[in-house]
This record gives C-alpha cells, structure tokens and sequence, in this order.
C-alpha cells in the first residue's frame, strides 16, 4: 500500500502486503537511477529500455508498474519534446503501451492506458486547432477500451509500493512553479472525484484503477462535443447518445461505479476547464442517460455475471443519483422530465434487482410482486427499514448517513395519483394538485424559509438546524394574525415521494408487506421525532 502527501512531490511507503522480491528491488533501484539521471540532463535510457524489454518479453503477465516504466522511460528517449504534432506523439505513446501489455489480463491492459489520457487531457483544452486528430484518436483508445471489456478478466492485483514513483515518471517533464507543492494524483488523474483519488492513495487493485481510466476518457470525450457552437438541443442529443453508448460499451461494475458516485458531487471535475454553464449541461444530460437508459446489460443477457452484492450497491448508488435528478428538473421547473423520470425509476432492471436481492436476504422473495416502492425516496426509506431488522444494505456508514440525509430532505410534500391500470405518474395527475391562490407577504417569507433546507448538502449528516428552522417557521406562523381561512400559493411544487407512511411501516411488520399497522422501527421513530422537534 502506498501513501501520497499531496503536500509533496514524493510517496511516502508505509505497508505492503508482499516481501520485495528481486524485482521490486530492480524497480526501485531503476526509478531512482532515472530520476538521478533526468536531472543531469541525460536523454539516452536506453540502458533501461533493454533490460526492461527482456524482462516484460519473459514474464506472462508482467506487473503494470513494469510496463509504466518501460514505457515511460521509452517514451522520454524519443524526439517527442521536438515533435511537431504532439498528437502523433500521443499516438505513438497508445501503441507503445499497447504493445506493452498483449500479454497482461484485460484490466491491466486498460489500467496502462493511463498516461496516454494524462497526455492529451492538456491538448483537448489548450490546443483547439487539435481538436479533430484528438477526437479521432481517442475514439480508437475508447474502442480499444470496450474490446478489453470483452474480454475474460481473472487478475486483479494490488498496486505496488512504487505506483507514486512511478506517476513522478511519467510526469518528469512537467515541471510546476518554482516553490508549488504538487499533487501528483490530482495533476495524473484531473478528470476524477477526489474520492476516487482518495482510494488511489489508500491502495487499491488493478481493476479499480481501469475504472479510474475509463472514467477519465469517458468525460475527455464528451468535453470534446462542447465548442463547436451547435445548437442546445442537438448538443444534448449527441451528448446523451455518445454517454449511453460508451456506457454500454464499457459494462464495467468499477467504471459505474466510479462515475455513479462522480455524479453525486456538488460539481462534475469538469467544471474548470469547460466552464459552470457547460457543465450543468453536461450533468444534466448525464443524469437523463443514467436514468432512462436500458441497465439489462448489466445481467447475464448482456453477457455479464455480477455478484449480486455488486448489483446492489450500484443499484443503491444509481437510486442516490435519481433522486438528485428529480429534485433538480424539479427545481427547474421541468414537471413532465421530473414525471419522466419518476416512471423510469420505477420501471428500471436495477431497481428489480435491487428489490429481489433485498428480499433475498430476508425471506421475503415470494412477496416481492407486491412493493411497491417507486420513488427514490419511498425505496430508501424502506431499505433503512430493512437494514434495522438486521440485513446489511449500506457497505458504509457515510452511505447510511447519506441515505439519512435524502430523507431529511424529503419534507412534507404532495402525494400524486397514479393510474391504477398503468401504474404511472401523469401531468395530468401533477396539474390538478398545484393551485395558485393569494398571500401576504409573512407567509411568502415563511415557505422561502422552508425552502431553504434545500441547501444542505447530501455529502453531510442530517442537519438538525434545517429542522429546528422548518418547526420554529411552524411555531411563528401558528401564533401569527393570520386568517386560516386564508390561502396561500406555493411557489415551488414539490414531487411527492409515493409511499405514504402506513404502507411503509407495514413493510416492516412481521414479514407482512400487505398494508397494515405501524410497527415499532428505531429508524422511523427517530426521524420522526426529529421531524417533529
């Protein structure tokens, strides 16, 4: 395992799981040699490029750090610096690392594409006249991606103690201000969450970062739509079909996993480059293909077996982002999309899965026909309800408290009829429940207060504040002078989560999942006094 100070240029070893063989100690041993070299000016590594060539030659299925090295110092030893098309220099640096890898597993070879992303990330953003050579070549890396995908992957090993070294490598030849302290994980991976940096740091396997290498040529694909001053409405188009496409195409438990929770930051990692207003789009646009799109190629008809506990957390994952996209189109006033997405939630292979694991694990797979959980929220609160009786649903507590916190946001709103024969939301049904009536100005005030909690992030604890703000707004209002009889109009309309509190309960009740009478659950007593305070 392996450890960065991102207040560093180096990589601090603090454990590894395996005893340095004679290799490790070559590795080392070279990094260091390189690095004292590069800085006396040497440009010939040709030393290190025959001994590594036999090495990776005899060796069938080299360590990915081996053929970083390999690759890096053979790419350091070209005329790259003086070559006049850095994307052909990209080019050759992909068919290097291609050639490097034939004989490693599937996630290896994607995991080495890593420094080819690293590379041309720069010349999407600040060499717009490349734009087209960029685009062509990364199509190729994304279909060389998707055929390794394909393929039969059984290695998954432990990032070695030198990977921090070997990212100083690579980026050698990019040197910071004078005095910056640089974070070499942010600089390598800069189209990635924090969180997944943090992984990365901590230690993980090959295969988590062939999910970080996705990822990262993933959004670098879809930032290349932008610019070429198209119209809105066929910009989102051709960004939600490429999305789905590359989507599908990957069928990477690792990869959705990395860009599902992407989705749940306040800010894609694009923002930077392609500006707030481009990445709202972006992320708009990303939220309508995760929730529309056919997750079928996630099963065995897809040709993918996942663990079923896999399933599950990105089924769980995927139902976070959902209720973020309803809450924002709802926000922004798009009723029929928030409907929209209300439906596809409810229809989706995810949340089958989902539902048969859980029910599964509790002996309730004979009923479960009957739930009827079709809102994010209706789901999450029922699977806190299933946790407390003993299931393990939530892999870590922040998932919990993030749960806790979608229910904190979930504040007393309307309940929209569904079609009893279609089982859907109509804006037919979202119409009649929205009525427009007169006000005086304390009341306005009053829900712009409630409207408020809105604003505390998913990312944290419940916020007890938010509460206390809502009940001392009730409190107000109760001692005011103002009339009953008099109406007020609401300015924002609030989707309703379609679970009503009974029915929810019941779930809960001896096995039960016919409506019923409350039961006893520490989860739902706690909350609710909480509401109530």
């Amino acid at each position: 395992m392996v450890q960065f100070d991102s207040n560093s240029n180096s990589a601090t070893t603090i454990h590894h799981s395996k005893p340095a063989d004679t290799f490790q100690l070559m590795l080392s041993e070279s990094i260091h040699r390189f690095f004292t070299e590069y800085r006396s000016g040497s440009t010939d590594f040709s030393h290190f490029t025959s001994i590594f060539s036999r090495l990776l030659q005899n060796l069938p299925d080299p360590p990915l750090e081996f053929v970083w090295f390999y690759s890096a110092v053979t790419f350091h030893s070209t005329n790259k610096f003086n070559s006049p098309n850095p994307v052909s220099s990209s080019k050759d640096l992909f068919q290097l690392l291609v050639s490097c890898s034939t004989s490693c597993n599937a996630g290896k070879r994607i995991s080495v594409l890593a420094p080819v992303i690293y590379d041309l990330y720069p010349l999407v953003f600040d060499r717009k006249e490349l734009k087209r050579e960029v685009e062509s070549l990364l199509d190729g890396i994304l279909s060389y991606i998707s055929i390794c995908c394909g393929m039969e992957d059984d290695g998954n090993d432990d990032l070695s103690s030198r990977f921090g070294d070997l990212l100083r490598v690579w980026m050698v030849d990019r040197v910071g201000m004078e005095g910056e302290k640089r974070d070499d994980l942010k600089v390598f991976f800069p189209l990635v969450s924090e969180e997944s940096r943090k992984v990365i740091r901590g230690g993980c396997r090959v295969r988590y970062l062939a999910g970080v290498v996705m990822c990262q040529a993933f959004l670098l694909r879809l930032c290349l739509k932008f610019g070429y001053g198209i119209p809105k409405l066929e910009l989102e188009n051709d960004l939600h079909h490429c999305a789905v496409q590359m989507i599908t195409g990957f069928r990477s438990f690792h990869f959705l996993d990395i860009f599902l929770r992407m989705l749940l930051e306040p800010v894609l990692p694009v923002t930077f480059p392609l500006g707030h207003g481009n990445e709202v789009i972006l992320r708009e646009t990303l939220y309508d293909a995760v929730i529309k799109m056919d997750h079928a190629f996630l099963g065995p008809e897809g040709g993918i077996l996942l663990p079923g506990r896999q399933v599950k957390d990105l089924a769980l994952t995927w139902s976070f982002v959902a209720d973020n996209a309803i809450r924002s189109v709802r926000e922004n006033g798009n009723q029929t999309k928030a409907i929209s997405y209300i439906n596809a939630f409810s229809e989706s292979w995810l949340l089958s899965q989902l539902i048969k694991w859980v029910t599964s694990q509790n002996g309730m797979v004979d009923k479960a026909t009957s739930l009827n959980v079709s809102t994010p929220v209706a789901l999450i609160k029922w699977l806190l309800i299933v946790e407390d009786q003993g299931v393990r649903i939530f892999e870590c507590d922040i998932s919990k408290v993030y749960a806790k916190a979608v229910l904190c946001k979930s504040r007393v709103e309307y309940e929209i009829p569904v079609d009893k024969i279609s089982s859907k939301y109509s804006a037919e049904n979202l119409a009649c429940m929205v009525h427009e009536r007169k006000e005086d100005k304390t009341a306005d005030n009053d829900l712009e207060m409630i409207d408020s909690m809105d604003t505390v992030p998913l990312s944290a604890p419940c916020s007890m504040k938010s509460t206390a703000a809502a009940d001392g707004v009730r409190k107000r209002k109760e001692g005011s002078n103002i009339e009953e009889e008099i109406p007020v109009k609401f300015i924002k309309y609030h989707l309703c989560e379609n679970l009503v509190t009974d029915k929810l309960l019941s779930l809960a009740n001896d096995d039960s999942l016919s409506c019923g009478n409350d039961v006893n659950s520490p989860i739902l007593d706690e909350y609710m006094r909480e509401m109530e305070q």
